[in-house]
């Protein structure tokens, strides 16, 4: 009896285990990111249970003993967790998205990285994803708008044009560049930097957080950290796009017969004859009503540009790599002009030892462009937006190019310019190498040491052939030329510092102290080579048919910079923030008194939010305040001996009826120059709320510049070069915000910011009093004005010229305009510009010039808006900049009341008998009442709003891709400045500064316009 229990107990027991096991099983699957990319670390965790896993290297995983009923929780580190029930699945796949937290996110600061929670300074943070958008090579245009109290526009809409960046407003007149920090390594640009292959960007703003560079942070610093190997298996990413640009606006320019209509009018008012030659030809004209040629649609054209890319990244615990490629080729709006560019690079990271690793970084990088000024005062735009519709493109009668109409205007045929540009180029071509050795804990527990060496070599060339023409007596060149010139420039970097970090309680210390040395080289040899042949293969010099005339100029510079620094973080219950770093920085740019500088800064922040008496306001995520003080330098301005007495060779002497071989002083010497330095101050308030969903970050700030460096004038008589003295001082105060929220609602996610920044700027102090003229605008007939001025009391280059009261109208109001019974524009008539006497001296002339304007804008910001929703995404950029104002060059060359350029349709509205309310001055051959002088005519609102960049992309399926081996198909189309709201009559309002850096800002030059960009793209990840 006993004997039969037993075996019927066990049968009951085997068949309970065997429903038990029939109800479990194990799940397997992968972990990757929104981006594709395998995540290991994954914990995944049976709800209610202990029961789980991690991923490993490759994101994969396996739980055992998980019932039919059971819940899957997916969990990371700065990732929403995801619940994901079983219901009798074997195999789950899991995307987790990041968190809309980020409190405790990872900022990089100088030497070192901090919570975002721990930061006391002004430091702005742009992930790589947010870079993706428009299409170009250069990753600062891509951050235009991203950030607040950044401001970023291009030099000009050609392939290749630099960029110019100002963090809260224009730091100096010499230079307001930031530095550049890639990696730890000291850079100029980021030209060399593949934006495929950034992961973030940190920008500081404030001297707090840029003291650490001492000399170099006076404009502030951004800090690029580029994308580093994972371990696991090697995963590819392979993207491309392709697409069109064209010019978004053409100006409306008037018609051959229009155009002698007006030409013949002018003439008839002045009561002179038209020439013989002429005649004929402008009553053919109007007779035939003749469109003439439209220049604008001769010079642009609608452009092809693409981009390919690879990288692969992986590795294993011992080592981890990533590597890539990429290929950019830009053509221009205008023929000929364009840019080629490819990237490479190889990140690698080596783990010796638990403690002991290596970062290896290699870049190379290389360009091509044309070399063509388009946008120079003899460029193509500049003479093509001015020629006459009445001469041809093509002369099929001369089978040449068409020679200009006018007379008595010294320019030729644009088309020739642009077609012999195929011979204008330049180039270079950059290695950069970054070495760090890192060593944790090498004392003692939270010491750790950072070494690099890094270098920079760039090796740059451009090669420049004038061709022989002749297309009319006085257009024409006689005799072909070759310049050339090679180059090279070379920076090198090394620091070490030890960084030291502890927690006992509530007590936290971050500390680092290190030093610096830095070599800078640059050399260069050009030369001119005449009556070289037109043949592609045969443009050398040795080829030149002419063995006396030559040129042959060379010259080199070297500097160095060592440096001491240390920071100091700490941290009382997480609540209270103290920060405070000192730099030394020793210059060869110096005389041994002034070598040296100190550049100390300090500041605090107060977490409110951790207060007991905060705790029970849930909605408050965060609520930190934040205030600092610091002082960073500048020497941009200076060469490497500008405090030493130079002499130049190759000057003739006489003496009696010789002559003599002999030197000049090149450059009078200032052994007292030093630093430029500027002084900051920064109050910051950060808000989270609703789990931080809702972000505003709020910021005051107030930078004073003291000793600025300048180039001071001095008598023509002296017989030498300016000295670089320090000469005066402004300050730039502002307040600048930033508004985001980030929501997720099942599988929408949307997420909106809006910034913008305020910025007053006046120059405080100029030493002697005397003011600076810049933006020298040339005029057809040779004469040249200055259109900007910089002062005291105003802002640096602000608009300078003759105040206008609209046009006369009657000679009643000609009578009535005069001063002690005298006229005060007395060779006016009616028709004429009515200028302001605005000085009231009774007549009109230079000493009547005041402030027109400036092109510091009252208020600049950026709108940005991200969706994603099941595999759709889409996102939006807009830039706007407001209260700023533009010197219309364009305008200043064609809305001209006389007889030497072409005409824009505005002319036709001129004043005349027969059109007496007309809003532009009547038309005139002599122009005896200077009306074309430049006055606020020329000075224009250059508020806009650019729709900078619009995306809509989508990421196939899994179901579709993963039978492919693929695990992320992103497919998608883009346009840049797609729209653009002005009141601007140039070709765009978004202009750099080409004449005298920061002396003439906002002065249009016919800059080369902006495009449009239409691009379709593919992203393949396997």
């Amino acid at each position: 009896m006993k004997r039969n229990l037993r075996l019927f107990l066990t049968l009951l027991i085997m068949s309970t285990c065997w429903v038990a096991f029939a109800q479990e099983r194990s799940i397997s699957g992968e972990v990757v990111d929104s981006n594709g990319e395998s995540m290991p670390g994954v914990s995944i965790v049976v709800k209610g249970t202990t029961n789980g896993t991690i991923t490993n290297v490759d994101g994969k995983y396996v739980v055992s003993n998980v019932s039919e009923d059971a819940t899957l929780v997916f969990s990371f580190i700065g990732f929403d967790a995801q619940e994901i029930p079983v219901k009798g699945k074997s195999n789950i796949n899991v995307t987790l998205a990041a968190s809309v937290q980020d409190i405790d996110e990872v900022v990089v600061v100088g030497y070192g990285s901090l919570r975002k929670s721990d930061l006391t300074g002004a430091v702005a943070k742009v992930g790589g994803e947010e870079l993706k958008g428009p299409s170009t090579p250069d990753a600062v245009q891509a951050l235009q708008g991203k950030v607040a109290g950044v401001n970023i526009t291009p030099s000009s809409g050609e392939p290749g044009a630099g960029m110019n960046i100002s963090i809260r407003g224009t730091g100096s007149w010499s230079n307001s560049s930031p530095l550049y920090v890639v990696d730890g390594f000291p850079m100029s640009d980021l030209s060399s930097v593949d934006p495929a292959n950034i992961e973030s960007i940190e920008i500081l703003k404030d001297a707090s957080a840029t003291a650490i560079y001492g000399s170099r942070g006076a404009n502030g610093v951004v800090l690029v950290s580029t994308k580093q190997g994972k371990e696991g298996k090697m995963q590819f990413e392979v993207s491309a796009y392709g697409g069109a640009q064209w010019t978004s606006n053409t100006i409306d320019m008037v018609t051959a017969s229009e155009f002698a209509t007006l030409r013949l009018e002018a003439y008839a008012n002045d009561g002179a004859s038209v020439p013989s030659d002429e005649q004929r030809i402008l009553n053919e004209v109007i007779a035939n009503n003749s469109k003439g040629t439209d220049w604008q649609d001769e010079m642009f054209r609608i452009a092809p540009i693409q981009n390919y890319s690879i990288s692969a990244r992986g590795g294993s615990e011992k080592s981890t790599y990533n590597l890539g490629v990429t290929y950019f080729n830009q053509e221009g709006l205008i023929k000929n002009s364009g840019m080629k560019k490819l990237y490479t690079y190889i990140n690698n990271k080596y783990n010796f030892t638990e403690k002991v690793s290596l970062d290896a970084n290699i870049s190379y990088s290389t360009y091509k462009k044309n070399n063509h000024n388009n946008d120079s005062f003899s460029g193509a735009l500049p003479v093509g937006i001015r020629m006459d519709p009445l001469t041809p493109a093509w002369d099929d009668f001369t089978n040449n190019y068409g020679s200009r109409f006018m007379g008595g205007v010294v320019v030729t045929n644009p088309m020739r310019a642009i077609d012999a540009s195929k011979d204008q180029t330049k180039g270079d071509h950059r290695l950069v190498s970054n070495f760090t050795l890192n060593i944790d804990d090498i004392f003692v527990e939270g010491l750790s040491f950072r070494t690099m060496g890094a270098a920079q070599l760039t090796f740059f060339n451009s090669k420049n052939y004038y061709e022989e023409y002749y297309i009319a007596v006085d257009q024409r060149n006689d005799l072909s030329s070759l310049y050339e010139q090679r180059g090279s420039n070379t920076a090198l970097t090394w620091n070490g510092f030890f960084n030291y970090v502890k927690r006992t309680g509530n007590h936290s210390i971050n500390a680092t102290l290190g030093s610096e040395v830095q070599v800078f080289k640059t050399s260069n040899i050009s030369g001119t080579r005449y009556d070289i042949p037109g043949v592609q293969d045969l443009m050398y010099f040795d080829q030149s048919k002419d063995p006396v005339n030559f040129q042959l100029n060379g010259e080199g510079e070297e500097n160095r910079i060592l440096s001491y620094f240390a920071r100091a973080n700490y941290s009382f219950k997480d609540k209270y923030l103290f920060t405070a770093t000192i730099r030394a920085d020793g210059s060869s740019k110096f005389h041994e008194d002034q070598r040296w500088g100190y550049f100390p800064s300090f500041s605090a922040g107060w977490n409110i939010k951790e207060e007991p008496f905060m705790q029970d306001i849930d909605v408050l995520t965060r609520l930190k305040f934040r205030g600092g003080w610091g002082q960073v330098g500048n020497a941009n301005a200076v060469g490497a001996w500008n405090y030493l007495s130079l002499m130049s060779l190759g000057y003739t002497y006489v003496f009696g009826e010789s002559a003599a071989e002999g030197a000049k002083a090149a450059v009078l010497s200032n052994k007292d120059l030093k630093w430029e330095v500027s002084e900051q101050m920064n109050l910051g308030l950060d808000i989270g709320l609703f789990d931080q969903r809702l972000g505003v970050t709020l910021d005051w700030f107030d930078r004073r510049t003291n000793d600025m460096q300048i180039s001071k004038p001095i008598p023509y008589y002296v017989g030498a070069g300016r000295p670089v003295v320090n000469a005066a001082s402004m300050k730039n105060a502002g307040f600048e915000f930033t508004v985001g929220w980030n929501d997720k609602k099942g599988d929408f996610k949307y997420d909106i910011s809006l910034n913008g920044s305020i910025v007053n700027q006046e120059i405080t102090d100029m030493a002697g009093g005397e003011a600076i003229s810049g933006g020298r605008m040339n005029g057809w007939a040779g004469n040249a004005e200055f259109t900007t001025r910089t002062e005291k009391g105003y802002e640096i280059g602000y608009f300078y010229g003759i105040k206008t009261d609209g046009i006369f109208t009657s000679q009643q109001e000609l009578d009535a305009y005069t001063k002690d019974g005298n006229p005060i524009q007395p060779n006016a008539e009616i028709g004429d510009v009515k200028f302001v006497d605005d000085n009231d001296d009774g007549k009109i002339d230079g000493e009547d010039r005041a402030y027109l304007g400036s092109a510091a804008p009252d208020f600049s910001g950026g709108l940005n808006l991200g969706l994603e929703y099941k595999g759709i995404d889409f996102r939006a950029s807009l830039v706007g900049v407001f209260g700023n104002e533009i010197v219309n060059g364009i305008n200043y060359w064609i809305n001209t009341s006389g007889v030497l350029s072409n005409y824009r349709t505005d002319r036709l509205d001129r004043w005349s008998a027969d059109n007496p309310t007309g809003t532009e001055p009547r038309m005139t051959a002599a122009d005896a009442n200077q009306n074309s002088r430049f006055s606020d005519r020329y000075v224009e609102d250059g508020s806009y709003v650019r729709l900078r960049n619009v995306q809509l992309g989508y990421s196939l399926p899994k179901s579709i891709i993963a039978p492919l081996k693929l695990s992320k198909v992103r497919i998608y189309m883009s346009c840049d400045n797609l729209l653009t709201f002005t009141s601007y009559s140039g070709w765009t309002p978004e202009l750099g500064n080409l004449d005298g850096a920061n002396l003439a800002p906002g002065v249009d030059y016919a800059t080369y316009p902006t495009p449009v960009i239409l691009t379709g793209g593919i992203n393949v990840n396997f």
